[in-house]
């Protein structure tokens, strides 16, 4: 194990409890910075201002009550509606009751890990245009690790999901249009958690506006070629516009086809494409563990690409890709408005309260991970995993609605990971440290920027 792999802490958290206005402030400019230093040893930490209630919860124990059993007193809605709704519609992300369920019913066979292993291929080949950038590129070069991930994260959601090729144009104006409507998401957030309205309008209001009807053409787009027999028929895509409810037998429409198409290519491939790059800053900070990945993917794939049967054997690369998201969650928190009033722990929760569960930080939390700001992919042996809390670590949530394509981006992202790092080694530049920025998904407040030099 190196012996010194313990990262910076930035952005620092605030030392004293923030007034309420200036946390909210401050979740405008980057939420990371509002949570202080007593959410990091708190279990829960209640603001009572204004007539709003909002708690911010930490423990494993009270997150699971939220998420799994008192599921029923908490709800997504209006949040979700109000903060992706432009672009998200109704789709998975945001339905809520029975048209939750139904979509669900639908579309959990395509997600099972076993079916999602078939296109471990795809993944790897995806990589191939970035790894292609790289070798006419000079060893060592600076490499724009965000926007190459974000591009073969696109490649691979272009082969796998959508199975039709993206026009230069429509790729761009989703790369464009989701970085700007996912920039203005904490005015939508900090809107609704002081209860105004919806259309309340605030900075970057109409930027976004265009950019959710941006990403609703796209998909308009894909659907259509999809009609049009455009593909080959085993993408995701495709299988879901055929697939039925197994109860009454109805196929989802094509206005919710086209919602969580959206929810595909603005959340699915941004946090595949951050969660790469994180991983591959941690691997590059500490570069002994990178060495030790590579020897790890030498003895078991060889010289040749990797296949979806090695996957289970590459235990610490898993591991260092687990423990690169503990620190740098791909989604850094969840939000729930309570339906009724609800006891949790010693707090009395009142009908309508804000519920926000900072994943960034039970993840980083004092009471649950020793030494926390230490990379240590041994948190993540079998042994470790079994007997901690399972809300302890969430990197796709938990419960009911947990992230239908976690299992997806487990797979698809560890197949990229081992691509990457068996054709390159990865450096950091002196003085390079990210800043985490919370967008919904957690990405560096500025373009990351790695030496990249591919390997013989």
């Amino acid at each position: 194990m190196p012996s010194d792999a313990t990262i910076v802490e930035v952005p620092r958290p605030p030392a004293g409890r923030l007034p309420f206005l200036r946390l909210l402030a401050r979740v405008v400019s980057n939420p990371v910075g509002s949570w202080g230093e007593d959410f990091y040893d708190e279990p829960m930490v209640v603001y009572d201002d204004f007539g709003l209630q909002t708690v911010f919860v930490m423990d494993p124990e009270l997150v699971q009550q939220i998420l799994l059993d008192d599921s029923d007193a908490f709800t997504k809605s209006p949040l979700y509606d109000d903060v992706l709704g432009r672009a998200g519609g109704k789709g998975l992300l945001i339905a809520e009751g029975d048209d939750w369920r139904r979509q669900r019913r639908i579309a959990a066979p395509l997600f099972r890990a076993e079916a999602i292993l078939s296109y471990a291929p795809a993944f790897a080949a995806s990589c191939e245009p970035v790894l292609a950038r790289w070798r006419k590129a000079a060893p060592g070069s600076l490499q724009i690790i965000g926007k190459d991930m974000t591009d073969a994260a696109m490649q691979a959601l272009q082969d796998t999901i959508l199975g039709a090729d993206l026009r230069e144009q429509d790729r761009k104006t989703v790369s464009e249009a989701g970085t700007a409507f996912l920039s203005s998401t904490t005015w939508k957030i900090a809107y609704a958690s002081l209860k105004l309205p919806s259309w309340t309008p605030h900075p970057g209001s109409n930027t976004m506006r265009r950019a959710g009807d941006n990403l609703r053409e796209v998909a308009e787009r894909v659907l259509a070629n999809r009609r049009q027999g455009l593909g080959d028929g085993v993408d995701l895509l495709a299988r879901l516009v055929a697939a039925r409810d197994q109860g009454s037998g109805a196929k989802m429409s094509d206005s919710l086809i086209i919602d969580n198409v959206v929810t595909f290519l603005m959340v699915g491939q941004e946090t595949t494409a951050q969660a790469l790059s994180w991983a591959l800053y941690v691997l590059a900070l500490f570069p002994e563990w990178q060495d030790e990945v590579r020897d790890e993917l030498r003895r078991v794939m060889g010289a040749g690409p990797l296949g979806a049967n090695q996957l289970e054997q590459l235990g610490l690369l898993e591991a260092v890709f687990m423990e690169a998201m503990r620190l740098y969650p791909p989604a850094p928190s969840l939000m729930r408005i309570a339906r009724r009033p609800v006891k949790l722990g010693e707090v009395e929760l009142a009908s309508g309260a804000t519920v926000v569960i900072p994943i960034y930080v039970v993840h980083r939390h004092r009471r649950l991970w020793p030494d926390p700001l230490r990379f240590d992919p041994s948190r993540f042996t079998p042994e470790a995993r079994a007997g901690r809390h399972r809300c302890a670590y969430m990197p796709f949530s938990t419960g009911p609605r947990s992230c239908i394509g976690g299992a997806f981006s487990m797979i698809e992202t560890k197949v990229m990971l081992a691509t990457f790092l068996a054709k390159a080694r990865f450096e950091l530049p002196e003085g390079e440290v990210p800043v985490p920025l919370a967008r919904i998904t957690l990405r560096p407040k500025q373009a990351l920027k790695l030496k990249v030099t591919m390997l013989r």
